[in-house]
């Protein structure tokens, strides 16, 4: 009996174990947050191998990618293939199970209801929901379609995407106006666009509902291709302005930032 990852234990046949992958893994899973770099003989000590089964053991995953030599020295650090392995698994995750405890840790630490809405042609949609403990009354559920132009959490995502496909979508769309804010008109509408771009988040202080008021963040996946955005909403009265821009703006982006990298988003390094 051996124990699996996870804790678990299970009745296996050794006789279909094959101690040299094994070896080989053990070599990669000594590498972690505190140890990101190793040389041979560090590897074979933390492993208890011998230094010539080591030697051959990262000579192999060098070869193969799973080890980087450390400019011309003698320390290795895992490389690109350990990592793509981890983010195809999870991006291979459905969108909503990566949100969704992260949406609920937000929504435990700001009383906000959060959402999170793709885009589907002119509409965002939303696909997941966690009610707050305010005494927000919304019709929004999951399924709930809003116009994309009309709304922060639309906006946020028509922002990351080129010109040319804003005007192919919007170039014979009829503007409805839905407050005083709303934009009515394709030109105004990419002059906007061109603004939100730059900014980690966007804030309705009742831009789509008088009384309600909203933050939306943008989510990326691997491709570095926005996918989707994060939604926290309340009653107006719920925060003073300042505190809403600042302390829950700060949650909400944190919150859309860690769907992003749990999708395999890689933020560009400044």
């Amino acid at each position: 009996m051996i124990e699996k990852a996870g804790g678990n234990t299970a009745e296996m046949d050794d006789r279909y174990l094959v101690p040299g992958l094994m070896r080989g893994l053990s070599i990669l899973e000594s590498f972690n947050r505190d140890r990101q770099e190793q040389t041979m003989a560090q590897m074979a000590k933390n492993v208890g191998l011998s230094r010539s089964t080591t030697f051959r053991l990262v000579y192999t995953l060098e070869a193969i990618g799973y080890l980087d030599r450390v400019g011309s020295g003698k320390s290795y650090r895992l490389g690109t293939k350990v990592l793509e392995l981890g983010y195809s698994f999870l991006s291979g995750r459905e969108l909503v199970d990566v949100a969704r405890p992260l949406l609920e840790k937000l929504r435990d630490e700001t009383s906000c209801s959060t959402h999170l809405v793709v885009r589907e042609g002119v509409d965002i949609v939303y696909i997941a929901r966690c009610s707050g403990n305010t005494r927000l009354v919304s019709g929004i559920t999951v399924g709930t379609r809003l116009p994309a132009h009309a709304t922060v959490s639309g906006r946020t995502i028509l922002a990351h995407m080129p010109i040319g496909d804003i005007v192919g979508l919007y170039e014979n769309y009829e503007f409805r106006r839905y407050t005083d804010s709303t934009i009515t008109s394709l030109g105004e509408l990419v002059i906007q666009l061109e603004k939100d771009r730059y900014k980690s988040s966007l804030i309705s202080w009742g831009y789509f509902e008088p009384n309600i008021a909203s933050i939306a963040a943008p989510v990326f996946n691997r491709a570095s291709v926005i996918e989707a955005s994060v939604i926290a909403t309340c009653p107006i009265e719920t925060y003073s302005k300042d505190a809403f821009e600042s302390e829950i703006r700060i949650k909400v982006e944190k919150t859309a930032a860690n769907i992003s990298l749990a999708l395999g988003y890689q933020p560009k390094q400044l």
